[in-house]
């Protein structure tokens, strides 16, 4: 099994005046009691191309990621964000493996706090709680498929760019 190696990634980071409106106080009283309810994968597709086996190039490999909305009700408590994922496996410019998926992470949270502060906590938490089951979907699909992928990295280990949201919209 090969470790994960010469992965690009292109990934969605606040914007610096989203950053600025978080009042730490609030964000770190949702932090101390919010409650994850749930992670759900709620859409994957998957592709391998015949190119991808019948080639020795070693390609270039990849992880996009982006929230694509965001929501909190204020009578449920509930924050709710979907992120969109994708691992993929470039020949020149040709994507010949893809595994792009949408998770829902679902959060109760139980202090006083407006929507802004309870999608940000949503939104940062919400990667970190998702990341290892698309880690786990990606590497079993990989496998059903008889496509030797490596491991993705931890989103500790990977550098982060940012990504305009609208891209991913369309």
């Amino acid at each position: 099994m090969q470790m994960a190696k010469k992965i690009m990634l292109d990934n969605e980071i606040a914007d610096e005046e989203r950053i600025r409106e978080i009042d730490p106080s609030i964000y770190n009283s949702i932090a101390r009691c919010a409650e994850l309810l749930a992670v759900q994968l709620i859409e994957s597709n998957f592709s391998v191309a015949p190119s991808f086996f019948g080639s020795d190039e070693e390609g270039k490999l990849g992880v996009d990621f982006c929230d694509i909305e965001e929501s909190f009700d204020k009578d449920t408590r509930v924050a709710t964000c979907i992120f969109q994922l994708e691992s993929f496996k470039k020949l020149k410019r040709k994507k010949v493996f893809s595994v792009k998926s949408k998770f829902v992470v679902f959060y109760r949270i139980k202090s006083d706090c407006d929507e802004l502060h309870a999608v940000a906590f949503a939104r940062k938490t919400g990667l970190m709680a998702c990341y290892p089951y698309f880690r786990t979907h990606v590497a079993h699909t990989a496998s059903f498929a008889n496509a030797d992928i490596p491991i993705l990295p931890t989103i500790s280990s990977m550098p982060v760019k940012e990504k305009i949201k609208k891209e991913h919209n369309a």
